[in-house]
């Protein structure tokens, strides 16, 4: 494939190769995720508008565009694509479930869906590509997304759309910056290519940009050039493009006219090469010239220019998502106020939570002209919205601020209220003494204000919090207590969310004694409040389910529950669970013995409760010798103290006497757990105190063996190491298989450990093992893998790290095979291995690890060790069923 002379085609062939092949899948009857990625300016668009211009006409072919505004509005994108389908004379109607509702549409016949910059989607566009992304193996559909990767935080929502797709069935597609030669290709007759590609980095928007500023001299940013270009407009072009400067995405003809009273000259900015105009209206050849002209406005012109967009955009019935962003510009308070609460009301309604944060938030910057009831409402709105986006301190905060009017304007059932939703988020947050007290207070307003007689919903809900804290503190007849009797007063008064919240209170509890019995119920009750609608209270009964089977060490049980948890969490938008959930798939991870999984896993749930990730950190850094494992054990147990619950302090417990006991410091070993484990014998299941109990035991602190010890404990105490271990190993257990295993006086069991230990990757832990086998006189000490393995990253083989720098060259197996002279059946073995010790599930993707490593020169880069397991690549996420 022959490339052209335009800038962001130049050494795309390998790109337009990828797009005709996932065409071909489509004729084939497939469906196929293609991501196209790289940053601002390297060609995206170019490349996609290439592509679709060679299509056949008769091609269905959807287009769609996300646009960077204050708050994007709900399924923008997606409603795009809908036009593009009634202009075919198919209509759809989204209804409450868009994602089905499209699903449904494209199911008919073979189509091409792009989705151009979905790194501004907002949420409820995500979740819908979220959900066609899952089920792109069964359609007909090639799914083409783009996006900038370079201002993708760990955070975003966006990687869940992309993670989402079975790794089979979608590809890749970087776009690198282009080389010394293409600029040269592309620069004039005396003009100095080699400084213009040092100074734009060969990104060909920059490129083009200083190649066009119409002097030799290289401009110093491409805002320069762009300015440049702009200067060289008439005045009547300069004025349009300022306007359309201050509109995100494009701007329709008829409001460039309207806001410019017919003045607009838009000939000249497409002639000068710095707009574009199509059917649907005026935008700037490039985001950044957009930007560029933007940021170079007075704050009087922006202003004025937002006020005649909003006024046009007013009359016009616009959506109240756009005319927010464009009331935020033009510092119109009351309009921020009016079409913000509205933006807002419409992104909550489509689980937009991110997006009506945003919106809320500017409706507060101007809290001073709301009356105070209303802002109490717009303070505790923002509080649930953030709560459910994850971004839990603001939520507290506004909480607090709302609680504050709330008692001033003297209504007990609205200070009641507020003072419960306060005890939920600050738990979220990390301050259990702060939850407890509002919870408390909750139940003391209203019972001195109201009493149980006439029911009040409120008071069901305070009583249902408290519930939640005693059964998260493992206080079981608390929680069931205060739990039956919330549940009394929510049926009474007929509030079925309520109802349904003191249910998984209760029912948690229960699995405490009776686990199967528990689990039925919160599978029940989330099954009942999902179709209701109640997402919260849906995920936190899988949740907890989860995490009951995972503390009693049931981890198929547990890995089935944590997919269906995240898949519901994902459909809803509830960001706050999706990120928990990601951090549950690193516990289980990590008790399968898949350190580097896990690393991967925690990284990419950076809003996560601490306590558990810090956990996973903690973990890795003493199993597999990286970071700085004392440090990050300090931070571990300080969190875990601050929530007093079991839940958190006896895995750092159990932790801290791991590191103690690999130092052979019995005196910490004790110090670490003493509290902990009379705790658990107050308030733990059996598998919780029998893990403290083991480590006291093995510090020969255990004072009596206590009753009902769980089995594989049970037989370590009482000496039985091989049985132990085998019982780790049927549960499926590695890492505790082989402690147990090290416990043994036999040297083959020992060795056996060793032997799993440099299996899975637990370095950390292998000088200590082997100073065990010396205890045991054998003289002849295993070294493990050869050092070139030890040094290499991920453990990899020499023979490996071969198949991996070809493969990173671009052969397939069979030349692969050839080169070696291996059986292709040996080379897929080793592909095999390599996948599994780098944590991904492709060949692009292990090329990408490849890369980042410098694998490819034979010389790993510094620092490897932490790249791999601390998550600095961008390895993909495996299913935990895998």
């Amino acid at each position: 494939m022959v490339d052209t002379d335009q800038p962001g085609l130049l050494e795309r062939s390998g790109a337009r190769s990828e797009l005709a092949a996932a065409t071909d899948v489509l004729d084939r009857g497939g469906g196929r995720l293609v991501l196209v990625h790289g940053e601002a300016g390297i060609g995206k668009t170019s490349l996609i508008r290439a592509y679709c211009a060679g299509l056949d006409s008769d091609r269905r072919v959807l287009l769609g565009r996300c646009d960077d505004l204050a708050a994007a509005p709900p399924l923008g994108a997606v409603r795009e694509l809908v036009d593009g389908l009634a202009t075919r004379g198919d209509r759809v109607e989204l209804g409450d479930h868009p994602g089905r509702a499209l699903y449904d549409a494209l199911r008919s016949e073979p189509t091409i869906c792009v989705i151009d910059d979905v790194h501004w989607a907002d949420q409820a566009t995500l979740d819908v590509l979220t959900y066609l992304a899952r089920r792109v193996s069964e359609m007909r559909l090639l799914l083409l997304l783009t996006f900038r990767d370079d201002e993708l935080p760990a955070d975003h929502p966006l990687h869940r759309t992309l993670a989402a797709a079975p790794p089979s069935h979608c590809r890749r597609i970087g776009l690198a910056p282009l080389s010394l030669a293409a600029v040269r290709r592309l620069a004039a007759p005396g003009v100095d290519a080699e400084a213009v590609h040092r100074v734009t980095g060969g990104n060909p928007f920059f490129v083009t940009e200083a190649l066009t500023a119409g002097t030799s001299r290289v401009p110093a940013s491409v805002r320069e050039s762009v300015l440049g270009r702009f200067a060289r407009l008439p005045s009547g072009a300069r004025a349009t493009a300022e306007l359309v400067s201050v509109v995100p995405g494009r701007a329709e003809q008829w409001l460039v006219e309207a806001c410019l009273e017919g003045a607009a000259d838009v000939a000249a900015g497409e002639r000068y090469g710095l707009l574009v105009v199509t059917r649907e209206g005026i935008s700037f050849r490039h985001e950044l010239a957009r930007r560029a002209i933007e940021e170079s406005l007075s704050g009087q012109q922006r202003t004025e220019h937002n006020r005649a967009v909003l006024r046009e955009l007013v009359a016009a019935d616009a959506p109240d998502a756009r005319l927010a962003h464009h009331a935020w510009r033009a510092g119109d308070a009351a309009a921020v106020i009016r079409h913000g609460l509205a933006a807002a009301t419409s992104a909550a309604a489509s689980n937009s939570h991110r997006e009506a944060a945003d919106l809320l938030g500017q409706v507060l910057a101007h809290a001073t002209m709301l009356a105070p009831r209303v802002l109490a409402d717009v303070l505790e709105d923002y509080s649930t919205e953030s709560y459910r986006a994850g971004r839990q301190e603001p939520a507290v905060r506004a909480r607090e601020r709302a609680l504050a009017i709330r008692r001033e304007l003297g209504d007990p059932r609205r200070v009641g209220h507020t003072l419960g939703w306060l005890a939920r988020v600050r738990w979220v947050y990390g301050d259990r003494a702060g939850a407890e007290a509002a919870a408390d207070e909750a139940v003391a307003v209203l019972v001195a204000a109201i009493g149980d007689d006439p029911p009040c919903r409120e008071l069901a809900m305070a009583l249902s919090i408290q519930s939640q804290l005693a059964m998260l503190a493992q206080r079981d007849d608390e929680a069931i207590r205060q739990g039956e009797r919330a549940a009394v007063i929510a049926q009474a008064v007929g509030d079925v969310e309520t109802l349904t919240h003191a249910q998984v209170n209760i029912a948690s509890a229960v699995a405490q004694r009776d686990l199967d019995a528990g689990l039925e119920q919160l599978k029940q009750t989330a099954r009942y409040a999902a179709a209701l609608g109640h997402d919260d209270t849906a995920c936190r009964a899988l949740t907890n389910a989860t995490w009951r089977c995972m503390t009693n060490h049931r981890i198929p049980d547990a890995m089935e529950l944590v997919e269906q948890a995240m898949a519901l969490a994902r459909e809803r938008e509830m960001s706050i669970y999706i990120d928990y959930l990601q951090v549950t798939r690193a516990l289980l991870a990590l008790a399968r013995g898949e350190l580097a999984l896990a690393a991967t896993l925690v990284e990419q749930a950076p809003n996560a409760n601490r306590a558990p990730s810090l956990f996973v950190r903690a973990a890795i850094a003493v199993r597999c010798d990286v970071d700085d494992p004392v440090a990050l054990l300090a931070e571990g147990w300080r969190v875990a103290q601050a929530t007093d619950e079991l839940q958190r302090l006896r895995p750092m417990a159990s932790l801290r006497a791991e590191w103690a006991w690999l130092h052979g410091d019995g005196a910490a070993m004790d110090e670490a757990t003493r509290d902990t484990y009379r705790l658990a014998l107050r308030r733990g299941t059996p598998w919780e105190f029998s893990e403290l109990a083991e480590w006291r035991w093995r510090a020969g602190v255990l004072d009596a063996v206590p009753d009902r010890l769980a089995e594989p404990y049970a037989l370590a105490v009482a000496g039985r190491a091989r049985e132990a271990g085998a019982v780790w190993a049927m549960l499926g257990e590695p890492y505790q298989q082989a402690l147990a295993l090290l416990g043994s006086d036999d040297a083959g069991d020992v060795t056996d450990a060793i032997e799993l230990l440099d299996r899975i990757g637990a370095v950390g832990v292998l000088p200590f093992a082997r100073a065990r086998l010396r205890e045991l006189g054998v003289a002849s000490v295993p070294r493990g893998r050869a050092r070139s393995t030890r040094v290499n990253p991920a453990g990899l083989t020499d023979r490996q790290l071969e198949v991996l720098r070809l493969l990173e060259r671009g052969m397939s197996n069979s030349d692969i095979a050839r080169r070696l002279v291996l059986s292709p059946k040996t080379v897929e073995h080793h592909l095999g291995a390599v996948f599994g010790k780098l944590g991904v599930t492709s060949r692009a993707d292990a090329a990408a690890v490849a890369r980042r490593l410098g694998i490819d020169t034979g010389r790993p880069k510094p620092g490897w060790r932490r790249a791999i397991l601390g998550g600095a690549l961008p390895i993909p996420v495996r299913s935990v069923g895998s």
